[in-house]
């Protein structure tokens, strides 16, 4: 039996644009994050060759919220109507490569076409702060790792070591394996990360002040989205290491 492809209305939604190629001589493919229906693709016609106070360019920039209605078939739809909301963020400096960072772990990570409106909560909340402080992205950062993780279904074990199961003691040194969680004693037949109770304490916390629970949770959540992500490497942090390794 021949199947149709399901056509798909979805009219004003609230977005943001995680990334837009041109495709074929005047139109763009955006990747859109839609709060209630996550990932999705759509053209863009004749972008490309309208004039400028016409042209949706504008409004299809990275790092503001817009409204948009998509019609089409679900592999890939077409953008009917795009319209500016007063939320947008002023990023510089390294925050503006973090925030590319985001949006290529969501690019990568999203799935499509399912409420995500937790994900776009803390997708806006992160950038509002990255915004208000560009100097102090670290936190911001590894709290947005975390939790979009839990969010996905990839949370990590942080209250209890799974070979005792007693509680997470602040002043031990435990052995992380991703997938399962903290063990006391190094398991050699296996990956693990060693990494202090106090740092795990503070991640299942959201306290990232000290030094080295940033230095430690960092190493842990690029290790937990690597399992995820694939072999292929991200293009935002190859860029953010060639302008600011020397620095």
């Amino acid at each position: 039996m021949l199947m149709i492809p399901h056509r798909t209305n979805l009219d004003n939604h609230f977005a943001v644009v995680l990334h837009s190629n041109h495709y074929q001589n005047s139109s763009l493919i955006v990747n859109v994050f839609l709060r209630d229906h996550g990932k999705v693709s759509a053209i863009v016609r004749g972008a490309r060759g309208k004039k400028v106070k016409d042209n949706p360019l504008f409004l299809l920039q990275p790092f503001q919220n817009i409204i948009v209605s998509l019609t089409g078939k679900q592999e890939l739809l077409v953008l009917k109507n795009i319209e500016a909301t007063e939320k947008h963020w002023n990023l510089s400096g390294k925050a503006l490569y973090c925030a590319y960072y985001i949006n290529e772990l969501l690019l990568r990570l999203l799935p499509s076409y399912t409420d995500c409106s937790d994900i776009f909560l803390l997708y806006n909340k992160t950038l509002g702060l990255l915004g208000a402080d560009s100097t102090h992205f670290e936190a911001p950062l590894r709290v947005f790792e975390l939790k979009l993780l839990e969010f996905l279904g990839y949370g990590l074990n942080l209250d209890y070591a799974i070979d005792s199961e007693q509680p997470i003691d602040a002043d031990k040194t435990y052995y992380y394996r991703i997938g399962s969680g903290a063990s006391e004693k190094k398991d050699f037949s296996t990956d693990c990360l060693p990494i202090s109770g106090k740092t795990l304490l503070d991640l299942a916390q959201n306290q990232l002040s000290a030094v080295k629970t940033l230095q430690q949770s960092k190493l842990l959540l690029k290790w937990a989205l690597a399992e995820h992500l694939g072999s292929k490497p991200l293009k935002s942090r190859e860029i953010f290491k060639q302008l600011y390794a020397a620095h």
